[in-house]
């Protein structure tokens, strides 16, 4: 048994000791092997592109310690670790390698193209594939879990269970550690906007269209307790809190860090924090539980800062090309890989950051005591070689290392195209459409802008879009739309989603001439002008009219729209109804509520 060569460095004493005992127990026992060691629990890996090779970065000593080649890895595809195996995420596959192996155990596909939120957790790992409202929970066996509808952040609680926001419904969902089928009691107001967290190790929602926070527990939402701060509906709320205040990133260019004691209680409440950043683009919140980490994409920074506000440090990603990633790992650091995955910043729990080079091939510790080395016995089929003499021991340490030949550099790897954007989509409109689409893989230089194409039409888009409208299509024609994206050295391949624009029937109402009838007088009488437009053509409806006390106000009338599906109504249904609102249905659409103002 031995230490494969491709571990950097010594290995920890622990590590080494463990592996003696284990020697030793093979030796007595005679047991062929040692299955299911685990020796990579903490820290980061991540995959270096140009080298389609995954490196473990421990957290603790900001070395890397462990290597792994990935054939066909696809720059930019995260990587998240298990008890025994990691993965690879990316181009619509996911990629198994043993930590222990340090080799590539098989390749899967995923769910799509989408690239998933990762959650490092007790009983997973987890991937969230958030628009397709799936989860997959990454093992022996990988179990698809689907949700049914978009999701938002998810968040992990220390017992492995797994907490997710239902966007459409409102929906707060739980996948207990081990169970395939998510419990969601718990619900928030549909169309509300906000976020997951995990305060004092259980889960949080913070919703920011009412600006107020909430427990789960007891199977469902506790106490609404107000946040105590006006924050933006369309802001981010970090996984968990920074020294019991919730981090809410308005990517605007405000940082709100909301105390949570009024809540929680676990200790006398302090006022929130609001911290106005720099002019950016920022990502994040990430929090180590007491260093909030923000990633600046316009200057290329990791900024970072403490519970009560005061900025920690501002650090410099290495500059390479792709686009960097923050992210928090299990053992609480956050680490920013640089968008090639050649550097590694690590912020440590108590907010040191640390950069970390992840090039280059491993090297051994050479050792000082002698070996012999078993050489083969020569036969027929033989070829003799001349052997090259040993490398001059080094002048500063006496040590000869052995080495016949110097290690060369690994080759430079080109630029090329970016890959096709991922999640291509089209969603129909009255006479347009709009495309969405997910980050392309610049594969070593910048995306520049991304083109949109159709049958009938093109459009540019800058490199930081990921939707685009186009209008003045035919409603009823079918239109397949193409997504590129171009860097320095070209475009790359597509992806295309199909839509077709249809009208979308609205009816309008307003006052119209006054009358008089022997029921309804002038000046408060008057006929309700209607108009139907974007219905089917030549079709006939029912129409009926309502008002809020008298309720239905008349028999209503069965009237045909004309060839382009419009109908206008001036002359039925006279209302005098002064301090009502009047409307009126037909086809299942309902109209404006129309205020019916005294004359």
């Amino acid at each position: 048994m031995h230490i494969s060569a491709k571990w950097r460095g010594r290995a920890p004493v622990a590590v080494l000791t463990a592996l003696c005992v284990v020697a030793v127990g093979v030796a007595v026992s005679g047991s062929a092997g040692v299955p299911g060691l685990d020796f990579l629990e903490s820290g980061h890996w991540v995959l270096n592109g140009p080298l389609a090779t995954v490196f473990h970065v421990d957290g603790a000593t900001k070395q890397v310690d462990a290597e792994v080649p990935v054939p066909g890895a696809e720059p930019g595809s995260a990587v998240v670790q298990g008890g025994t195996s990691g993965y690879v995420i990316g181009g619509g596959k996911i990629t198994e390698f043993g930590e222990s192996t340090l080799r590539v155990e098989g390749t899967t596909d995923a769910p799509g193209d989408e690239m998933p939120v990762d959650v490092e957790a007790d009983g997973g790992p987890y991937l969230v594939f958030r628009d397709m409202g799936v989860v997959v929970r990454l093992g022996e066996e990988h179990v698809r879990v689907p949700l049914g509808g978009k999701l938002g952040n998810p968040v992990a609680t220390a017992d492995g269970t797994l907490w997710l926001h239902r966007l459409d419904t409102g929906d707060l969902c739980q996948l207990p550690k081990g169970t395939t089928v998510p419990s969601c009691a718990a619900s928030a107001p549909a169309g509300h906007a906000g976020g997951l967290t995990v305060v004092g190790g259980k889960p949080l929602f913070v919703d920011t269209t009412a600006d107020t926070m909430q427990l789960l527990e007891g199977g469902g939402l506790g106490r609404a307790q107000p946040l105590g701060t006006d924050v933006p509906e369309a802001t981010r709320v970090a996984s968990a809190d920074v020294d019991g205040r919730v981090s809410i990133l308005d990517p605007a260019g405000t940082l709100y860090l909301v105390d949570t004691a009024p809540l929680v209680g676990d200790r006398p409440a302090t006022k929130n924090v609001v911290v106005r950043l720099d002019e950016g683009q920022y990502t994040g919140p990430e929090t180590t539980g007491s260093t909030v980490a923000l990633l600046d994409h316009k200057t290329g920074t990791l900024v970072t800062y403490d519970s009560a506000g005061t900025k920690r440090e501002s650090k410099a990603v290495p500059q390479e090309g792709g686009t960097p990633r923050l992210t928090k790992a299990e053992d609480s650091r956050v680490y920013v890989e640089g968008g090639e995955g050649r550097n590694v910043l690590v912020v440590d729990p108590g907010g040191e950051v640390s950069e970390v080079p992840v090039v280059g091939t491993p090297t051994t510790t050479p050792s000082t005591e002698p070996t012999t080395t078993e050489q083969p016995v020569p036969t027929s089929e033989t070829r003799t070689q001349e052997q090259e003499p040993p490398a001059p021991p080094d002048p500063t340490t006496g040590v000869t290392t052995g080495r016949t030949t110097q290690e060369q550099p690994p080759p430079v790897v080109a630029a090329g195209p970016p890959g096709a954007p991922g999640g291509v989509g089209a969603t129909a409109g009255n006479g347009s459409v709009v495309v969405s689409w997910g980050t392309a893989v610049d594969n070593g230089a910048a995306v520049t802008a991304y083109h949109v194409t159709w049958n009938g039409g093109s459009l540019d888009v800058a490199a930081g879009d990921r939707s685009a409208e186009v209008t003045g299509l035919a409603n009823g024609t079918g239109y397949t739309f193409t997504v590129v994206a171009e860097n320095r050295v070209g475009r790359g391949p597509g992806a295309s989603a199909s839509a077709t624009p249809k009208s979308v029937p609205t009816i309008t109402v307003s006052r119209g001439a006054s009358t008089t009838t022997d029921t309804c007088h002038a000046p408060d009488c008057a006929f309700p002008y209607i108009e139907l437009r974007g219905f089917a053509p030549n079709t006939a409806y029912k129409i009926d009219p309502f008002a809020s006390d008298w309720g239905r106000t008349n028999i209503g009338a069965e009237l045909t729209t004309d060839g382009s599906g419009t109908l206008i109504v001036d002359d039925r249904f006279p209302f005098s109804g002064h301090d009502q609102t009047f409307w009126v249905t037909a086809g299942g659409v309902e109209s404006n509520h129309y205020f019916w103002e005294k004359r």
